[in-house]
């Protein structure tokens, strides 16, 4: 059911806030845990909208893990609230994961690497990241993610984002200063037509 996999998360900009200072706030919640992760998100576009992300093997200690998600947006005017399915597929190769998506009619669009600080909570995770694109476009984020959980409510999810925004408005992060494009809106290449 769509409702199982209801996504709400909420990015900032985050290039004027200070890693260390989101790190002290983030720290003082105490966290369940804490990974800092750092790979490459390729995007693969069929159409304006329609996408495939994997994200490649991560750099980390605990394992290899890789996935293919799709995400699709609940209205078209929110990004905040989608649809998400993510596959594990560790241990394919690469060039096979490519196959497939351009086999379903997906064509490779960019990538982006990416730098993550994540920090999980019972209801939440909070992660600040840095993102290069494969144009070397560098930019700073901060999210918060209300937890993937089963019978979550839309309503339930606003309320832990809200709480997080409070607990971290002192670094800017505050609902007005919600980003309302998506990373795959902010970095997508979109083909211009021929000049004739």
């Amino acid at each position: 059911m769509e409702t199982d996999y209801l996504e709400i998360e909420t990015k900032y900009n985050a290039d004027d806030i200070d890693r260390l200072k989101f790190k002290a706030i983030a720290v003082s919640l105490n966290p369940t845990s804490f990974l800092y992760v750092e790979g490459t998100d390729v995007y693969f576009v069929k159409g304006e909208n329609d996408f495939l992300r994997y994200r490649m093997a991560v750099k980390h200690i605990e394992s290899n893990r890789s996935e293919l998600s799709f995400k699709k947006k609940r209205t078209a005017a929110n990004n905040n609230v989608r649809i998400e399915v993510n596959l594990r597929i560790d241990l394919n190769d690469p060039d096979l994961v490519s196959s497939f998506c351009e086999g379903l009619g997906y064509k490779r669009n960019f990538s982006i690497y990416k730098m993550a600080d994540i920090y999980f909570f019972e209801d939440a995770n909070i992660v600040y990241y840095t993102v290069t694109s494969d144009r070397n476009e560098q930019a700073a984020y901060v999210e918060i993610e209300a937890n993937e959980v089963k019978g979550l409510t839309e309503e339930q999810g606003w309320e832990i984002v809200q709480k997080y925004e409070k607990i971290l408005a002192p670094l800017g992060i505050t609902a007005q200063k919600r980003k309302r494009l998506s990373l795959f809106e902010m970095y997508v290449k979109y083909e211009t037509p021929e000049v004739k």
